[in-house]
């Protein structure tokens, strides 16, 4: 099944469900049918202009059915898509372009700014807008490409290993980078999504995150069970509540903070959301505390799942019942949970070594959805792929059930006194302080020990923390190692486009002015 090519998924599925309702934003619904007549259609475009398996398209768009026409056409005809996170800056764009060598450049009227600049900047070869007033001087109208072009079913025939999806990370450290992958290893990643993430027949999936990052690992696992695409557009809470009414949603992917914004929504309980069987979240766990609010107001149908750019969306998923087992046992919610069935995971040391259980280590994943290597950069790629495995750069730890426990990214760690601190165990343990809304701990210059654990506090609803109190609870749970030397409280904490905190942001308050970043 995974030897196979995006065209032929996509021809299977439009043969499949011609009649149903593929795809839905606000007033406009479109069947399988009439969305993959669009999606060949502008395959077949893109194709006549003399683009060729081997060919990178960028695709600069915000959420909308136009963007999944772009991306599933380029896919559909075996090209190359580049997704560009609209929430970055322009030398991002400008450098994501450039060193993926992207020879087009599709983009709509929401980012024609953004791409008019890129192309100034950039050496790309065809500038396509989706609509009339967007289109540069010497640029292109996608919508006069693929009028003349066939909708018919038939796609190309591509080999299944050659390359089809450039995703950069989020360039948190240093350059981003862009790992490649090929037709079968984001297939095998989208089989497991309708597998892992409990997708049946007749599916309605409401999309909140960036189509172009996390949220399209619904999109594909829907349309495979003949199901329903809700483009949002965006996170308004409101909003997915009211579509989750209209449309009888029944999953979404979110971040948790997302979530918190939902528990917080006056009326929650007031609304039908009966529908709803499953609420995806990753990049962070929920506090104990919040997950018993959300458990009361949605059920239990909560799914963690962990993944990497590298390995998208599927390395461990902490499922349904473990979440229903944490009321019991709220240790379980710092888990990530135990491995999808396509991969194997361990803990392993710098040699590639297996670590007991118990000990930490760095997780190592092995998997037909592994990406091959990252776009122009054979050290990185060296590093990162180490026989056979990827090195995924999170620090980890195995229990005897099998399940595993991100403790932190290896950069993250703090070197205090010359003892080492993992920022994600101070997090979870100031996640169960219920005057604690949303925490980042980060390492700070210190005359004393090098780097002091600072602790970046969002305090809950109504709450006025004090910050000894916090540390000696901490302390009282892990350890004077480990307990906060200082707390900040702050309104909120920025994060980065994918909604994970931006640690880089939050140290650099602290670091400024230095010549170097750690002690």
């Amino acid at each position: 099944m995974i030897g196979r090519s995006f065209g032929s998924v996509l021809d299977a599925c439009a043969r499949n469900y011609p009649t149903e309702t593929a795809l839905v934003q606000g007033d406009l619904r479109l069947s399988y049918a009439e969305l993959f007549d669009r999606i060949r259609r502008t395959g077949r475009a893109l194709l006549r202009l003399g683009l060729k398996p081997g060919d990178r398209v960028a695709i600069l768009m915000a959420d909308s059915p136009a963007l999944l026409e772009a991306m599933y056409g380029a896919l559909w005809a075996g090209l190359t898509i580049v997704p560009l996170n609209a929430r970055l800056v322009l030398d991002d764009h400008v450098y994501m372009a450039g060193d993926s060598q992207a020879r087009a450049l599709v983009f709509d009227a929401a980012m024609a700014e953004r791409a008019h600049a890129m192309l100034a900047a950039g050496s790309i070869e065809f500038a396509i807008a989706t609509t009339e007033e967007a289109v540069p001087e010497g640029g292109l109208l996608l919508g006069r490409l693929t009028e003349p072009a066939s909708g018919a079913a038939g796609h190309p025939v591509v080999d299944p290993g050659h390359e089809c999806w450039i995703q950069y990370t989020g360039g948190t450290t240093g350059f981003p980078k862009g790992a490649l992958h090929t037709h079968s290893t984001i297939l095998a990643s989208l089989y497991s999504c309708t597998l892992e993430l409990d997708v049946r027949p007749g599916e309605v999936s409401a999309h909140v995150a960036p189509l172009t990052h996390s949220g399209i690992v619904y999109v594909l696992p829907v349309w495979a069970r003949g199901g329903t695409n809700v483009v949002l557009g965006g996170f308004d809470p409101a909003a997915l509540l009211d579509a989750i009414e209209r449309e009888r949603v029944t999953s979404t992917l979110i971040v948790p903070t997302m979530l918190y914004y939902l528990l917080d929504l006056p009326g929650l309980g007031d609304r039908d959301l009966s529908s709803l069987r499953t609420i995806t979240y990753g990049a962070a766990p929920i506090g104990p505390d919040r997950l018993e609010q959300a458990l009361e107001a949605f059920g239990p149908i909560f799914l963690q799942v962990y993944g990497q750019t590298e390995a998208p969306a599927q390395i461990t998923v902490l499922a349904k019942p473990d979440h229903v087992r944490a009321r019991e046992n709220p240790d379980l919610l710092r888990s990530c949970g135990r491995p999808v069935a396509i991969v194997d995971v361990r803990c392993a040391d710098d040699d590639l070594g297996d670590v007991a259980d118990g000990e930490p280590g760095e997780i190592v994943v092995r998997g037909p959805n592994v990406t091959v290597g990252y776009v122009n950069k054979p050290e990185e790629t060296a590093a990162a792929l180490r026989e056979g495995w990827l090195c995924t750069g999170d620090v980890g730890v195995r229990d005897e059930d099998g399940y595993y426990y991100l403790v932190d990214r290896k950069k993250d760690m703090i070197v205090s006194g010359g003892f080492n601190v993992y920022p994600k165990e101070v997090e979870q343990a100031l996640f169960a302080h219920p005057a604690v809304r949303d925490v980042c701990v980060v390492g700070v210059p210190d005359e004393r020990w090098g780097e002091a654990v600072k602790a970046v506090v969002v305090p809950a609803e109504g709450a006025q923390p004090d910050p000894q109190e916090l540390m000696a609870f901490v302390k009282e749970r892990k350890g004077p190692v480990l307990a906060p030397k200082s707390v900040d409280f702050v309104e909120a904490i920025p994060l980065t486009t994918v909604g994970k905190h931006d640690k880089k942001a939050v140290r650099e308050r602290y670091w400024a002015g230095r010549e170097r970043g750690v002690n």
